[in-house]
């Protein structure tokens, strides 16, 4: 506990968060078990170019290929398998794999080690997703159980259907920006939709009467 209250601020190194665009971008999966399709999961609608190389996988990842886009190569892991990743998950249950792929891996090449995230070049964090509202939550490796935990706090303060708000919020904003030349009328109805009567209309599914709100607001404020 000493050398934990002695800790240093600032001499840990801290990781970049970014939302990075990979469509048509080619990601590896070395491996085809449970670990590999966790990180699988958060490729949903990227359009990335997925390939699995594994000898087996189970019956979860057979059932997400059959909705995503994704080929499965059965077959144990070669260096050749990764000559062309921009991304590579090394997710096997064997540590000698791991490393294998980590030797063979070029430097422009990104990857994470699935068994020691300290060497690897990026993290996955935990990721509530409501529409086209992401959140990340990643406490660096310190503690995946804490982002767990807010991860499913988050998932109770934001409903289901939150990223129909954010839908409506984006839509209202191409209207604005579109018919309002005046940048201080703009800013000001943005602002004003942010106000929670119209996200507890989208949540409870009064979508007319806060359409005509909006518009009501529009023809004021314009």
């Amino acid at each position: 506990m000493e050398n934990i209250q002695n800790t240093k601020k600032g001499v840990f190194s801290m990781y970049y968060p970014m939302m990075l665009n990979i469509e048509g971008k080619n990601v590896a999966f070395i491996g085809g078990g449970r670990v590999a399709y966790q990180k699988l999961k958060g490729l949903e609608n990227t359009k990335a170019n997925i390939t699995i190389i594994s000898p087996s996988i189970i019956p979860e990842i057979e059932e997400w290929m059959k909705r995503h886009r994704a080929k499965w190569i059965q077959k144990e892991f070669e260096p050749s398998d990764i000559e062309q990743a921009h991304i590579i998950f090394a997710a096997t249950s064997h540590a000698e794999v791991n490393r294998e792929v980590k030797l063979h891996k070029k430097e422009h090449q990104l990857l994470l080690l699935s068994d020691n995230p300290k060497e690897s070049d990026f993290l996955t964090p935990a990721v509530v997703r409501r529409g086209k509202l992401a959140l990340a939550i990643s406490t660096n490796g310190a503690s995946p159980a804490l982002a767990k935990k807010i991860k499913r706090d988050l998932e109770q303060q934001f409903a289901e259907n939150f990223g129909d708000y954010v839908q409506f919020l984006e839509e209202a904003r191409k209207m604005v920006i579109n018919k309002i030349d005046d940048a201080e009328k703009k800013k000001g109805i943005l602002v004003r939709l942010l106000d929670p009567i119209f996200c507890e209309l989208t949540i409870n599914g009064n979508i007319e009467k806060r359409d005509q709100l909006f518009m009501k607001l529009f023809a004021e404020l314009r």
